[in-house]
């Protein structure tokens, strides 16, 4: 690909689809936005990188949550919105070896739940959680290029930086489903596939998040990702000819732009505390996620709505409305 391939990186493991970001989200400056593609950045390339992330969910009324209390169903909850900003910063070690960090600040928008109260059924508001998250560090290598495929595996590890002591509106301490941190060490393991056919791109990646005990002595659960798409370049080069850019020269001043649909799933473990599943989370989700990119140069822009299509979740879970994801990046 071209020398603003730019840190193909993932997010770090988080409990409940609904009140959490995204495991996956691909480069901030070139081919898809969320599923993550094979080519790696160029030689001695640096890459920089913000996207912002922001889940509207289809919140509990306080009545629902009522009810829910009064029918002996504990753990319920509600978020409203979240909101995930990150930063990143890849390198290219070789032209087949990728590194790179991200480290996001997590927002948590109105946190409620029900509760009994001497017999009585109540909702009781928590505020907002924020802070920095986990560190996540990520490598990428590229085991077979083939005129214009290319294979990659990706591992990586969360490490466990992040705020785990965050208060709610009262002084108490929120369970670590709502910190910024989860204060535990985790693993990421997959691979991605990319093939590049004249303005057309096809893109698919697969990645297992292995999550281990944390604060509060608190295990999220296991995560997969799958995630497909397909970019098409509306003007400019086509794809293949960007493929090699970075060998021959390219046009530096030409804006391009990329049209993007994709196919984002995830399913996830129910969370544990102390060793005993919470049976309100967890579950697969599953989402269709049309998108835009333009490039300039060494800058670049993308904005992608991701609508769900399935919501299976366990228990009793909020919907996600939609989802929202928009970045820049520029390349050294």
């Amino acid at each position: 690909m071209n020398k603003l391939i730019l840190i193909p990186l993932i997010f770090t493991a988080m409990p409940a689809i609904a009140d959490h970001p995204i495991v996956a989200f691909g480069s901030e400056a070139s081919g898809p936005i969320i599923t993550i593609a094979a080519p790696t950045m160029p030689l001695d390339t640096w890459g920089v990188g913000i996207r912002s992330e922001i889940i509207e969910n289809d919140k509990f009324s306080d009545q629902q949550l009522i009810d829910y209390a009064n029918q002996g169903i504990e753990g319920v909850h509600s978020v409203d919105r979240i909101i995930n900003t990150s930063l990143s910063v890849g390198y290219g070690v070789t032209d087949d070896l990728t590194l790179s960090v991200r480290l996001p600040y997590i927002e948590r928008k109105n946190i409620r739940a029900g509760h009994l109260e001497d017999g009585d059924a109540e909702t009781h508001s928590h505020g907002d959680s924020s802070g920095l998250g986990d560190l996540l560090l990520f490598g990428q290598y590229r085991i077979l290029e083939t005129g214009n495929t290319d294979v990659a595996l990706l591992l990586g590890t969360k490490a466990p930086t992040g705020k785990t002591d965050d208060k709610d509106d009262a002084g108490v301490r929120f369970e670590t489903e709502f910190q910024p941190g989860t204060g535990s060490w985790d693993f990421l393991i997959g691979s991605a596939i990319s093939h590049i056919n004249g303005n057309l791109g096809y893109h698919a990646n697969v990645l297992f998040n292995k999550t281990g005990e944390g604060s509060q002595s608190t295990e999220i659960g296991d995560i997969l990702s799958y995630n497909l798409a397909t970019t098409y370049r509306l003007n400019g080069e086509d794809h293949s000819q960007h493929q090699h850019a970075h060998h021959h020269g390219s046009d530096k001043t030409a804006i391009k732009w990329d049209a993007i649909i994709e196919l984002n799933g995830e399913t996830r473990r129910k969370n544990k505390i102390a060793g005993h599943s919470e049976d309100h989370s967890g579950g697969t989700a599953m989402f269709v996620s049309p998108g835009l990119r333009v490039t300039a140069g060494n800058v670049g822009g993308f904005i992608s709505i991701a609508l769900p299509i399935i919501e299976n979740m366990n228990g009793q879970q909020t919907d996600v409305d939609v989802r929202l994801i928009a970045g820049l990046s520029i390349t050294l």
